[in-house]
């Protein structure tokens, strides 16, 4: 995704939480639509207004202005005592001088207050969308994507270095489902939050 509403963004959050979460098996959707568009082959400006005459970038343009708004969530957030039923809202917008898409995230109710700012980019040399989150924790992550819909990065925080899978889908136009995931071991995955958002 282009935010990770990035978080969009976007990282596990019981991992920077440093809680548990529970076992997850979700399938990813080839049909989804990618929040980020089709990566270009160059972007001077990750979010510029100023669309080129290239149906790619226009794309990448348009699924900007898509994400850009407040966006408001409901679901699960997972920590210590489990699965916390949560509203999140993610705030999303351009910045520093629109080369960056800026994602403020924050657990407004649930038993898990969590905030994290996310920076979310195209890095034309390595073809992918970077996405950079710091949280109130003291946690940091970094994740690539190639479509805008699955992250793959690592984060560090309270449960120390850990791999991260955030996959988000836009399922119509202010709809989208976000779900973020955390390894310690590279091979067994928990689930950090499981959202359903509108715009």
């Amino acid at each position: 995704m282009f935010i990770r509403p990035s978080a969009f963004m976007f990282v596990a959050i019981a991992g920077l939480l440093g809680c548990r979460g529970s076992a997850s098996k979700w399938p990813e959707d080839p049909t989804a639509v990618p929040m980020g568009g089709q990566a270009p082959a160059a972007a001077p400006s990750a979010v510029a207004a100023e669309a080129s005459t290239s149906t790619v970038e226009s794309a990448r343009v348009d699924s900007a202005k898509a994400l850009a708004g407040t966006w408001t969530c409901t679901g699960s957030v997972h920590g210590p005592g489990g699965a916390s039923p949560s509203e999140v809202t993610l705030d999303v917008r351009p910045d520093l001088d629109k080369t960056w898409l800026r994602t403020d995230f924050a657990v407004l109710s649930g038993e898990y207050k969590y905030k994290f700012t996310s920076y979310r980019t195209f890095d034309a040399a390595s073809s992918k969308w970077v996405n950079v989150i710091v949280d109130n924790l003291g946690g940091h992550a970094k994740a690539l994507s190639t479509d805008g819909i699955t992250w793959l990065g690592e984060s560090s925080g309270p449960m120390g270095e850990m791999r991260i899978r955030d996959t988000e889908h836009v399922v119509s136009p202010g709809m989208m489902n976000m779900r973020g995931q955390y390894s310690l071991d590279g091979r067994t995955w928990n689930t950090g939050y499981d959202l359903s958002c509108k715009k």
